[in-house]
């Protein structure tokens, strides 16, 4: 493979099966906004304003609707009332409408004459890229490239860009640009007004009043090559215009269209309306060539802190590539309003939520790479701590209780009680995610300032949740641990240490403040009215609370009930292992056996790993492994780590190629919904913590590394933020070497 082919993921040729697929794997965006891979023109058969009633369901099991193509535009925090699902991200009007036409035939993947199609997405810099030459029903051949770019640069912009060359004929050549309201999420219309304008000097806008009361401003302006007077083409939802040019044989053609996005939730003062179409008027003016020059620039400083370099397996080096892609693009790492939605916002599939995944599976990424991005991801646990308490209060309980699904405010919005009750360990998990950045990072103000409300909120909460049996031992009843199969069970090992972890830091912290900074804790007892008892009740609750295991024991136990469930004959149920586990059993009879959808005791180890010995380990991985039907995208970076602590290669890569198969893989079209974006956090722990051998910053002051690189790898270089500091790690087969960077420090951030 060449560089090029490490950096570029490529469609060679159409299969209208698989569009849906590479919409999600070809999402632009740049932590502001994001668009979905689709056609500029659309596809024929798949509108987007169909209007149907969703239902709670298993997600990871639902049968998605929409199977050719899902359109999406979303902004993070622009979000609606679903009458079912609760509240939901909007996928807001399709910006992107571009069209070509000839003699009334309108070009068309699925019906129009089409050869020579190849579309590729250039990691290197998020712009994405389609040739064809068209065969026109009146004779002319016209060979067509688009491309366009979500910039990072200029926030606010899309750019757009077709060039058509006449290879052959003469005729009529039509483009039209829309903006189109006409757009559903979910099946439901979260617009109260949408208002179209078009100009014929070539301006295009369209305001949309979301019915939570967002106003989004979307403002185009299009130019040509040639000589053209646009004419309006409206509907009642859609501002469109069109031009007519005469061409002929070795004409070539070039229409561009600049898009600026504003909403009333933007951070930058002003009206977002008049914003918005002075970025575009500023935009105009750069040009097009400085335009890309400042978005490459960007994307270029992305990758250098955050690329991984693999030689010896060209194949994996694009899927880690496709990973991290993901990963830069879908965080915002200025804004601590909103986190990482579990699709990456790339399709609806979750709403636009956030889960667990963003503490354990995304955060190690982000904290070795772009800290400030880090912090901001742990302020919106600060700043919805409000939500965390009102869902407290609704079960009962003091304290603050971390929603399963969260948006916006921190109020639980997930519409299955199983989880929504049940799935208790997120509240602990931020905690955990709380310390490993501090332990990073070195950024104590950040305890002091805003992880003390956290810790003092959530122990009050853990205080009451817990269970006290005859013996004086508390315990935690009804749980569902990070085995979403197993919903109501008796101290299910993960939430428990998590939850003790969660506890001890918090008696740690107030003894810390109350003894080296006494202003702090002054204040931290005033502002949340700590009582003189609790600290004791904190940490009397951590030491008591059970853990139903010890060194003794050689299969750590999921829970204390966990040998009390059903065994599964997986041969006899589970018949075709290309689709997950879940489809063949119910979940009645699914709730009551030993099947697990993901990691449990093994995601335990990787967090602990110094609280439990190699034999364990293993005698876990042994058993749990068999018995893991992996239904979840979580699961599979897990088992892949072990595999590789255990120093088992093949094992461990075996896991590694079905990580990398979970959106990349054909067969799967897994990115149709949405791209895991977990999951890809996942692979780059599996590399980092597995592969490379890193010690968690949680547990190590030092870097510290024991390799174990896959057959054929022969190097594996990238570079780590460590305490202040940034460092390249370099590994061959026989070796490896740590190397400070001058100049590419840290400090950490103190605005909100």
């Amino acid at each position: 493979m060449n560089e090029e082919h490490l950096w570029c993921l490529k469609e060679n040729g159409y299969e209208a099966g698989l569009h849906k697929h590479y919409e999600g794997l070809f999402t632009q965006g740049n932590g502001y906004m994001h668009a979905r891979g689709s056609f500029e023109e659309g596809c024929s058969d798949a509108p987007q304003d169909e209007e149907y009633l969703r239902f709670p369901d298993n997600v990871t099991l639902e049968k998605p609707r929409h199977p050719k193509s899902k359109q999406g535009t979303f902004i993070p925090g622009i979000v609606a009332r679903h009458p079912l699902l609760k509240e939901e991200i909007v996928n807001l009007p399709y910006m992107l409408g571009l069209e070509l036409r000839s003699a009334g035939e309108s070009l068309d993947m699925d019906r129009s004459r089409i050869s020579g199609y190849r579309r590729w997405l250039d990691l290197r810099d998020g712009s994405l890229h389609r040739t064809l030459i068209w065969e026109t029903a009146e004779g002319m051949q016209l060979q067509c490239t688009f491309e366009r770019y979500i910039s990072m640069a200029d926030t606010h912009l899309c750019i757009q860009r077709i060039q058509v060359e006449v290879l052959a004929g003469e005729g009529r050549l039509e483009a039209a640009a829309s903006l189109r309201g006409d757009v559903r999420t979910n099946g439901m219309n979260h617009f109260d007004s949408v208002v179209p304008t078009a100009e014929v000097g070539g301006s295009l806008s369209l305001e949309t009043l979301t019915e939570q009361g967002n106003r989004i401003f979307m403002h185009s302006a299009l130019e040509a090559s040639e000589a053209v007077i646009w004419q309006e083409e409206n509907s009642q939802v859609t501002a469109a215009l069109r031009g007519e040019f005469a061409v002929q044989t070795g004409d070539r053609l070039t229409v561009s269209k600049l898009t600026a996005v504003t909403t009333d939730r933007d951070m930058e003062e002003g009206e977002a309306g008049s914003r918005g179409l002075a970025q575009l008027n500023r935009a105009r003016e750069i040009g097009w060539d400085q335009l890309y020059e400042r978005h490459a620039a960007c994307w270029k400083s992305k990758w250098q802190g955050a690329d991984i370099l693999i030689k010896g397996d060209d194949l994996a080096q694009l899927n880690v590539r496709a990973s991290l892609y993901h990963l830069l693009r879908a965080n915002a790492p200025e804004d601590a309003r909103v986190a990482i939605c579990a699709k990456g916002y790339a399709g609806e599939a979750y709403f636009g939520r956030y889960f667990w995944d963003t503490e354990i599976n995304l955060l190690p990424f982000y904290l070795h790479t772009n800290p400030q991005a880090a912090r901001n991801l742990l302020l919106f646990r600060y700043n919805t701590l409000d939500g965390a308490r009102r869902n407290a209060q609704s079960y009962g309980y003091r304290g603050a209780r971390y929603a399963w699904e969260s948006s916006l405010s921190g109020d639980e919005q997930c519409a299955n009680w199983q989880y929504a009750d049940h799935e208790i360990h997120i509240t602990a998990d931020i905690v955990y995610a709380l310390y490993h950045y501090v332990r990073a990072t070195g950024d104590q103000d950040f305890l002091e300032h805003y992880g003390i409300d956290i810790l003092v909120e959530t122990a009050r909460y853990w205080c009451d949740r817990v269970d006290w049996n005859r013996e004086g031992v508390g315990e935690l009843l009804g749980v569902m641990g990070p085995d979403e199969y197993l919903p109501f069970t008796r101290n299910n090992a993960f939430t428990n240490r998590m939850v003790k972890f969660s506890l001890e830091q918090t008696v740690t912290c107030l003894e810390s403040l109350q003894g080296s900074k006494p202003d702090s804790y002054a204040a931290a007892v005033e502002r949340l009215g700590i009582r003189p008892e609790e600290q004791e009740l904190f940490r009397h609750t951590a030491e008591k609370l059970r853990l139903p295991y010890d060194s003794g024991t050689e299969i750590v136990p999921q829970s204390d009930d966990f040998a009390s469930y059903a065994d599964v004959d997986f041969a006899r149920i589970w018949t075709d292992r290309s689709r997950p586990f879940g489809h063949f059993i119910s979940q009645e009879r699914n709730y009551r056996s030993k099947a697990l959808k993901q990691a449990d005791v093994l995601e335990l180890m990787l967090l602990f790993p110094q609280e439990f010995s190699k034999e364990q380990l293993k005698a876990s991985y042994d058993y749990y492994e068999p018995i893991t039907t992996h239904d979840s995208s979580l699961s599979v970076a897990v088992h892949g780590i072990v595999a590789s602590w255990l120093n088992q290669p093949e094992a461990a890569a075996n896991f590694l190629q079905r990580v990398m198969a979970i959106d990349l893989s054909l067969e799967k079209k897994g990115a149709a919904e949405g791209i895991h974006i977990a999951n890809c956090g996942g692979l780059w722990q599996l590399i980092v913590y597995g592969l490379a051998g890193l010690k968690s910053a949680m547990w190590s002051k030092d870097i510290e590394l024991a390799p174990r690189l896959p057959e054929g790898w022969t190097e594996l270089s990238f570079q780590l933020a460590w305490q202040g500091e940034r460092y390249r790690i370099t590994i061959h087969p026989d070796a490896h070497e740590v190397h400070k960077l001058e100049g590419r420090g840290y400090v950490a951030g103190t605005t909100l």
